[in-house]
């Protein structure tokens, strides 16, 4: 029978770093950023739907579509 008692100690617990901390933003960059996602290029936010809407909808079954 195999000894259990014994512990592997080369398993450790990883402690959270440092580096993974949060850091304050700044609110007038993150302004600039909204209102650069709000007035992009239409076109291109078509498409991008177009192909979103597609792929959500190609492996459902046809009473279970998202999008008619």
């Amino acid at each position: 029978m195999v000894n259990t008692s014994k512990r592997d100690h080369s398993i450790r617990r990883h402690e959270p770093q440092e580096s993974l901390q949060i850091n304050k933003v700044d609110p007038s960059a993150l302004t600039k950023l909204f209102d650069e996602w709000m007035h992009g290029d239409e076109a291109e936010q078509r498409q991008t739907f177009e192909a979103l809407r597609r792929a959500l909808d190609e492996d459902r079954p046809a009473g279970y579509k998202l999008f008619s």
